[in-house]
């Protein structure tokens, strides 16, 4: 469960996380005066880059996914012996 949240769903919202903390930071120092649309007047998709919010995370989990699978497994020149069952003797 813990690879599972750090391989896909920490990389996906690291970027939102990133955008919504930048984006409390500086919205004091906005200002109407500059002849700009508000906030309210803007269609939902413009008041922030949410597909490119989603795709950088994307992108983010596919690299962690590439150096994850990258650093597991067996080195290079080792042998996978697959496991076996052996039976058992059985002595009256």
């Amino acid at each position: 469960m813990l690879s599972r949240f750090l391989l896909i769903l920490l990389p996906v919202l690291l970027p939102f996380a990133l955008y919504f903390g930048y984006y409390f930071l500086t919205r004091g120092s906005r200002t109407e005066a500059d002849g700009e649309l508000t906030e309210e007047e803007l269609p939902w998709m413009e008041r922030g880059p949410w597909a490119w919010l989603f795709l950088s995370g994307v992108v983010l989990s596919g690299i962690a996914m590439a150096i994850s699978f990258a650093n597991t497994g067996p080195a290079p020149g080792d042998t996978i012996v697959r496991p076996s069952y052996k039976a058992p003797l059985i002595e009256d």
